[in-house]
């Protein structure tokens, strides 16, 4: 059995704080006249004097004298653990405390811990158990002994309820070198990693050498239809990746055109390694220079590292280890600001971060699960992988969840990837096939640790001619609890992408915000989804210019069939619009109504009529004046489109505001 280093600094330290200066002998049970005294008092002697090798000589005397010497054993455990001996130590140990348990109370602690290291919890069970219950104990280490405790009673929870893992090998992509440090687009189009391999210098000629690289690469997927999909092999990264830095853990917007990811460089005087964040934009189909983020979210001689970036791109989760942490490493966050730039980073506080560490974080599309990896919370041991959720209307979180064994191992679990649709994670480890190194695996999410279903929303924002604002915004906007986020837009060819809470999705709409603009917004209207793929919503946004005289429509007002009753996502619309005319107060609107030509003429008309009367009423109820909005219905009187297709006829049932005035 290996025991690690940091067991044995542990166990001298605590030997050391137990019996402060040298070591004494403890209280021997029973007649002592059969110890080897001399041998026993020169093995003492040797080893408060740092002389081990002569410690070993008397100690090794005096059992030969007599094998269950109480002393004997004592010194015996304390010369191996000195030594590094870890397992002769306990050995001894237990055949003292068999024979003599209140010779040294404090040994009961020590073999309980040796126990638990040595994979043995409910023997380690057992010695923590009887010092707990002696009343000669010392006190301080009751904490560490009920924490053990404790982690042995979780241990064996999870044993005994083992969660649903299969994990599978992601094919193509896995090659005979080794890949890591994936993370998967939100929409499932491709995948970014790093894979090292062997490679000929190009310079060298025929006869040159190979050599070990770390590339960052990119495998495109074949299939997108929810969960981890199937991928090509994948290459390396052109310009500007893999030129001057290492690049590698990156994180990236739904819209993939924001990346953000961590390069480390090493000191060549002090030899030492720092890791900063830093991000590349996707403009014209490549993507741009690299830039660093500002000083704040990066610090000096501290290590900032593990981006994972919110699917529209305003929430920025990273790992650091600077001062002011409630451990080693912690996860921090910090939100964009309006105009762009960033907010100062905030720690995510003690319900995430321990006094130990927690690193690795993974902010699912939903932007409230957050996954991450800690060796600071209950768990099965080293690293275990998490999930917590954000507390909806604070900064605050839940109670975080261990994702159970046999997710989680007594060995390290660090870091963990989520599916947009929830379905599904994925991870790297060489602990799988060991034989063929890092690999990246996925399996199937079991369902109490999945995220929130979500919305993957695709837009498209048309502009007119003769425009004169130049930077228009697309906001998502929350109407119930009235947060914006404004979007990127896509400055090749005006698209945006926003990734929504599903059950939020009735209450969420899309709309245009620029200088002298006509109204111009969207709900989201839900349909069925086709297996377990992601809802996916496209709309479309028109910037033109409001002009006295001018019509323009309000393409996502709908009707009942035969009917002026509004759906509520319509409702949410025209709550809108009347705020967009409270913002502009000089402005007086005519709601028109027209229909399509299926039926009778003067019925069409009487339904315009009553549908435009609907809208206008509707928005008086907001409050706006009156004397501001009039209403009229056209019938079939003035189509747009041919009434032949089903399409044209969708085109002429619709709701149109003239400017009456400006």
């Amino acid at each position: 059995m290996r025991y690690s280093l940091s067991l044995v600094f542990f166990l001298i330290g605590f030997v050391l704080q137990a019996q402060p200066g040298k070591v004494t002998l403890g209280e021997y049970c029973g007649d002592d006249h059969n110890s080897p005294t001399r041998q026993i008092e020169k093995g003492l002697r040797a080893i408060n004097t740092g002389d081990y090798p002569n410690a070993q000589v008397y100690i090794g005397a005096a059992l030969r004298q007599n094998e269950s010497d109480q002393h004997a054993l004592y010194l015996r455990g304390e010369l191996s653990i000195r030594t590094g001996k870890i397992q002769i130590a306990e050995a001894s140990w237990k055949r003292l405390v068999q024979r003599c348990p209140g010779y040294k109370p404090e040994l009961l602690f020590m073999i309980g811990t040796l126990a638990i290291e040595g994979g043995r919890p409910e023997e380690a069970k057992r010695y923590l158990e009887q010092w707990l219950a002696r009343e000669d104990r010392e006190y301080a280490y009751d904490k560490e002994a009920e924490a053990m405790l404790a982690e042995i009673n979780i241990k064996q929870t999870f044993f005994n309820s083992p969660v649903p893992y299969d994990p599978k090998p992601a094919r193509n992509v896995n090659t005979r070198w080794d890949e890591y440090l994936a993370a998967l687009t939100p929409d499932g189009s491709a995948l970014y990693f790093t894979r090292r391999s062997q490679k000929l210098n190009k310079y060298d000629g025929p006869a040159g050498t190979l050599r070990q690289v770390e590339e960052f690469s990119m495998a495109k997927a074949m299939t997108t239809a929810g969960g981890f999909p199937k991928l090509e092999e994948g290459e390396a990264l052109e310009y500007p990746f893999n030129a001057q830095y290492n690049e590698g853990g990156p994180s990236i917007t739904a819209d993939n055109t924001f990346m953000a990811f961590t390069i480390c460089e090493r000191d060549d005087r002090t030899g030492e390694e720092f890791c900063d964040l830093y991000y590349t934009t996707f403009t014209y189909g490549v993507w741009n220079g690299i830039r660093k983020f500002h000083e704040g979210i990066n610090t000096d001689k501290h290590w900032e590292s593990q981006p994972s970036i919110s699917p529209n791109g305003d929430v920025l989760y990273f790992t650091s280890d600077r001062p002011g942490g409630f451990g080693g490493l912690d996860i921090y966050r910090t939100y964009r600001l309006p105009d762009g730039e960033w907010g100062a980073p905030e720690n995510l506080g003690p319900t995430v971060n321990t006094k130990k560490n927690e690193k690795s974080p993974f902010i699912h599309p939903d932007s409230e699960s957050l996954y991450f990896a800690s060796d600071g919370h209950p768990g099965m041991g080293g690293y275990d992988l998490f999930k917590i959720k954000a507390v909806r209307g604070s900064a605050g979180w839940d109670k975080p969840q261990n994702l159970g064994y046999p997710i989680n191992t007594e060995k390290d679990e660090i870091g963990l990837m989520v599916t947009m649709d929830g379905q599904q994670a994925y991870f790297a480890t060489n602990k799988i096939n060991a034989a063929n190194g890092w690999d990246i695996y996925y399996f199937d999410l079991y369902e109490t640790v999945q995220p929130e279903e979500v919305v993957l929303v695709k837009g498209q924002l048309k502009t007119a001619d003769f425009v004169t604002d130049d930077e228009p915004k697309v906001v998502l906007k929350n109407s119930k609890t009235g947060q914006e986020t404004t979007l990127a837009i896509n400055e090749e060819n005006g698209s945006f992408t926003a990734v929504v809470k599903k059950e939020e999705a009735n209450d969420v709409l899309l709309k245009l915000e620029a200088k002298k603009a006509a109204f111009s917004a969207a709900p989201l209207r839900l349909f069925p989804n086709i297996g377990q793929e992601v809802a996916r919503v496209e709309v479309e946004l028109l910037h033109d210019e409001l002009a006295a005289g001018a019509s323009y429509t309000i393409p996502h007002i709908l009707f009942e069939t035969a009917s002026d009753r509004l759906d509520a996502q319509s409702e949410l619309l025209i709550a809108e619009f009347s705020e967009f005319l409270a913002a502009t107060p000089s402005l007086r609107v005519e709601i028109q109504g027209h229909t399509d030509n299926v039926g009778d003429a003067g019925a069409n008309l009487d339904l315009s009529q009553r549908r435009a009367r609907r809208v206008a009423d509707t928005i008086k109820s907001y409050g706006i004046d009156a004397v501001r909005v009039s209403s009229r219905g056209y019938g079939e009187s003035k189509p747009v489109a041919s009434n032949e297709t089903e399409a044209g006829r969708a085109q002429n049932r619709r709701t149109v505001f003239e400017v009456k005035s400006l």
